[in-house]
């Protein structure tokens, strides 16, 4: 509403007058002050899955987010501090599109932020330190590099739980609490970065990555270590899981081709058991057919070696991965995926893979389809 200075007296009048020349100082003082950003982003995905040999024999028709990406909801900014450096924050959580609830639990502790919370600083361009809640380096990599879905499925039907190191000593928790990162852009396309878990209840975990990329391929290697957060009791030993992998992918025309090989060691958390052996290898493609239209196709063959820790239970998993995506415009695209996981000898006794993909225990493989739509924000 216009206010009216007619009928004011001269006082009021000067106040107005000098509240307008502070407003307007402030104003100018504002812009010209270093220069920041915050940015609401996110993606919602939706599609119906069909699945068989779930638990009881029986198929299972649902309503999830896309098994190729997850629904998030991200708060991410940024500050010019001047002299080349900057400082930057992420916050992120999974929304489960069926039924609107945010975050998701791991290890039976509820996390709102589930997927990344972290403040940064970049004292030059080339250097990024991070600290919160996060990926380690090596998962960084496997994203960045090494794996042909960059490791975005929300389910262990199409994403193997070795695929990138998830701490099995705390409900196979992909991100990592309490965690210090550094991230380094060298010459040449060499990059690189190390990150490390404090000791918390998690446990202390360690990541390293180095890598070389190019417009036409890259190469990397990775390892990780977690420590487990209990002693054993017979033995007062902390069980430890390790990881190294060596990879890259190439591109040959309008296809890029992928190859990950991954050897875990998974110390058991029982007095007297085996150490659990894993080799990993994986084998992607990815077909940009038109800018519209994009296929992918991944193998992950997983030989397991004195599985869950008991000597002589050997077995072999392999999921298989096919999709198509079909972009209706930047921001929307729709997808379809055949996914299979087959097992065989002691991999059909893993109750970690029972429990994830809902398999029945009796049967030696799953399959389904998918369909959905992703929006991004």
């Amino acid at each position: 509403m216009p206010i009216d200075l007619r009928h004011r007296p001269v006082h009021s009048l000067t106040a107005a007058v000098a509240f307008a020349a502070t407003a307007a100082a402030a104003s100018s003082a504002h812009a010209q002050a270093p220069a920041g950003s915050v940015q609401v982003y996110g993606s919602m995905t939706a599609a119906v899955t069909t699945r068989n040999n779930q638990t009881g024999g029986d198929s299972l028709k649902e309503l999830t987010s896309s098994l190729l990406a997850a629904s998030v909801l991200g708060f991410r900014g940024t500050e010019d501090l001047g002299g080349g450096m900057s400082a930057s924050f992420r916050l992120e959580s999974v929304i489960n599109a069926d039924t609107g609830v945010p975050g998701a639990t791991v290890a039976g502790n509820g996390k709102f932020w589930n997927r990344q919370s972290y403040v940064g600083l970049s004292p030059h361009r080339a250097v990024a330190f991070t600290a919160g809640r996060q990926f380690h380096a090596a998962t960084d990599r496997v994203i960045r590099t090494l794996d042909v879905y960059n490791v975005a499925g929300t389910s262990l039907h199409v994403t193997p739980l070795g695929l990138h190191g998830t701490n099995r000593f705390f409900g196979n928790d992909s991100r990592v609490d309490d965690s210090v990162k550094v991230r380094v852009t060298g010459p040449a396309g060499l990059q690189g970065g190390a990150s490390v878990g404090l000791d918390d209840g998690a446990g202390r975990s360690h990541s390293v990555d180095l890598a070389r990329v190019t417009e036409r391929y890259s190469v990397a290697a990775t390892a990780t270590r977690y420590r487990s957060p209990t002693v054993i009791a017979a033995t007062g030993a902390r069980p430890e899981y390790t990881l190294w992998s060596v990879g890259g992918n190439g591109r040959l025309g309008p296809v890029t081709l992928y190859v990950h090989v991954i050897d875990a060691a998974l110390e058991s958390t029982v007095a007297g058991r085996r150490t659990q052996d894993n080799r990993v290898v994986h084998l992607g493609a990815h077909w940009l057919a038109t800018p519209q239209w994009s296929v992918k196709a991944g193998l992950y063959d997983d030989k397991g070696k004195d599985l869950n820790g008991i000597a002589g239970r050997d077995g072999k998993k392999e999921t298989r991965v096919l999709s198509a995506e079909h972009s209706l415009s930047r921001r929307t695209s729709l997808n379809a995926v055949v996914f299979q996981n087959r097992f065989t000898d002691g991999y059909k006794l893993d109750p970690a893979n029972i429990a994830g993909l809902n398999r029945d225990p009796g049967a030696s493989s799953t399959r389904g389809f998918s369909a959905g739509i992703r929006h991004d924000f």
